[in-house]
């Protein structure tokens, strides 16, 4: 165990020194670096008896409170969630060696070692602590690019993991005082709050918004390492914390059909690779939460999987904007434009690399046999198979991918123009050939992810039936874009809250007037009040950072949601007004 530690406390001495290194020394340690964390990512394929590990278990502290804080041990869901993070991780590090900057490298080590450090999290404070480690380092990657957008949305999503882990913490101190223990179990007391806190991180439904706010926001190489860490974690949560129950699993279902549908009105490519997220997320979360040995392997198998391919599609989509300066489909097509005379040219024969990436990373999330997707997917929907209305939902979404990854690779790369500014780096260019390959390989070769699955399913996924349903409706998918590519070349404008206007022309009474004037007032207003919350950005570079004005909004709800907890865990102990209970 302690030799894994090292991916988790390495950052520790290892960041500070990428500030001061010069750029070919900096490159040199996180080469070293990454090339550690592969290392350790392979090892858990051989299934090492890990056990555990106390740090300072014999503190005069822990000794007399029983409490470790930060204690590690090896659980069958910890070993796929950590392999994934290291191999993804060290994979996406790769990718913005030549083109990241110090502060970026440094915070992403971190959030890797965060990642790593709740998979082996051997009880819930220990669990707590890199939860919000990673909740710091992944809103700071968005913070860093600094452009007033990615600021504004850097701090909305903060306030979404700030809560998330402030509803888990209460749901941790109702479990110790139902308890007595900091045991990492499923939850005897505050389930509610262990759900919305771990929600949140997840993405369930009305509580995802954070995701196409942050991702889109970070640089692009952030991007690839936010996509691989910040959902996957909370999928892991649900796995390990709570108790697979119809409502996890049709909220997953949901999440797979409803966030489809969103990424089909993206007009930005990697605001449509956060909905799809989204969407995937949902296929893991239905099948941890049927809580089948079926389900639950499949679940955290696309769990890698998705990590894998989803990065590659980040690596694309930032490829376009490294190279051609935009991820917009409808600044790389625009019909009306003729590329003769503005010396764009086809992004696919000037980025062959990039479009290879975007193909596989289309095929493996669409579920195509031969590539990793299809593996995890004929696991989930067999472990589906019989459960309405999971079953048909997922089939939907499998379609409505295939169909919004048409699109993607269709207007981004094959009829997308742009003017090369920069040429991709080697680096770059081989994270992308790595993960393409690494789709391919596991998805023609199953069992080489087999010891690493914590239920040892099966993994003869190849038969008749199963390519048959699979490659229909890849097909399928295909088949409507061809039909709609028209209606999906225009541009859809898509924003939240929408404003819905009501005109009733013949009934123009007193009533609807007044109800559309109530409708209107209250729709300026909130959108007066959110604007209020924005980032108001300063003159001097030291008003710029510290700039209390955005935290005011963010510090009233989290002393409100503090002093309710307060009241609710003083009402548990001593009953209502002091009253003993």
């Amino acid at each position: 165990m302690s030799l894994f530690l090292l991916a988790v406390f390495a950052p520790v001495i290892v960041s500070p020194l990428l500030f001061i290194l010069s750029a070919k020394g900096r490159k040199i340690v996180m080469s070293i670096y990454i090339i550690g964390l592969l290392y350790l990512a392979f090892s858990l394929l051989s299934n090492p008896g890990l056990g555990s590990y106390t740090f300072f278990s014999t503190s005069l502290f822990q000794l007399e409170s029983k409490l470790t804080l930060l204690s590690f041990s090896e659980h069958p869901y910890s070993i796929i969630a950590a392999f994934g993070f290291l191999f993804v991780g060290a994979i996406g590090l790769l990718y913005g060696l030549d083109v990241s900057k110090a502060g970026e490298q440094a915070i992403a080590l971190g959030a890797i070692a965060s990642a790593v450090g709740v998979a082996f999290a051997d009880n819930f404070l220990t669990f707590l602590f890199f939860w919000e480690l990673l909740t710091l380092t992944t809103s700071t990657l968005i913070f860093l690019r600094q452009t007033p957008f990615a600021v504004r949305m850097a701090y909305r999503a903060l306030f979404f993991s700030l809560v998330s882990g402030f509803l888990l913490t209460v749901g941790i101190l109702l479990q110790f005082n139902a308890t007595g223990t900091f045991e990492l179990m499923y939850p005897v007391a505050g389930l509610p709050f262990f759900i919305l806190g771990i929600g949140i991180k997840t993405a369930f439904l009305l509580l995802h918004f954070w995701v196409p706010w942050g991702y889109p926001a970070a640089s692009f190489p952030c991007s690839v390492l936010l996509a691989a860490l910040c959902t996957k974690v909370g999928v892991y949560a649900v796995a390990r914390i709570l108790p697979p129950t119809p409502f996890i699993n049709t909220m997953g279902a949901c999440m797979a059909i409803v966030a489809v549908t969103l990424a089909l009105l993206q007009s930005d490519l990697r605001r449509l690779l956060s909905y799809h997220i989204i969407s995937q997320v949902g296929y893991m979360v239905a099948g941890v939460g049927l809580g089948a040995t079926l389900g639950v392997d499949g679940g955290l198998l696309h769990l890698v999987n998705h990590m894998i391919y989803k990065a590659l599609l980040f690596m694309s989509a930032g490829a376009l904007i490294f190279a051609v300066g935009t991820e917009d489909l409808h600044e790389l097509h625009d019909p009306a434009e003729k590329p003769e005379a503005t010396g764009k040219v086809a992004v696919w024969k000037t980025l062959p690399v990039a479009f290879i990436g975007a193909v596989v990373g289309a095929l493996a999330i669409s579920g195509t046999p031969l590539f990793n997707g299809y593996v995890s997917k004929y696991l989930l929907k067999t472990a589906m198979h019989g459960t309405n209305p999971a079953e048909w939902m997922l089939m939907v979404a499998s379609v409505g991918t295939a169909l919004s990854f048409s699109k993607f690779v269709y207007f981004g790369f094959i009829k997308g123009r742009g003017k090369i500014l920069r040429k991709l780096t080697g680096t770059m260019q081989a994270a992308i050939l790595i993960l393409s390959a690494s789709c391919i390989v596991t998805g023609i070769w199953p069992r080489l992810l087999a010891p690493i699955l914590p239920g040892a399913s099966s993994l003869q996924v190849y038969s008749a039936e199963g390519v048959k349903i699979a490659g229909g409706l890849v097909v399928l998918g295909i088949l409507i874009f061809i039909l709609l590519a028209g209606t999906l070349e225009k541009e859809t404008k898509f924003a939240f809250p929408l404003q819905f206007s009501m005109k009733i022309k013949e009934l123009d009474t007193g009533f609807s007037r007044g109800f559309s004037n109530a409708v209107d007032n209250l729709y300026y207003s909130s959108i007066h009040l959110l604007r209020s919350f924005d980032y108001k950005p300063l003159k001097t570079q030291v008003q710029r950072f510290f700039n209390f004005n955005n935290f005011n909004f963010g510090v009233m709800m989290l002393m409100l949601m503090l002093g309710i907890a307060v009241v609710f865990l003083l009402y548990l102990q001593w009953g209502i007004f002091g009253a003993g209970v």
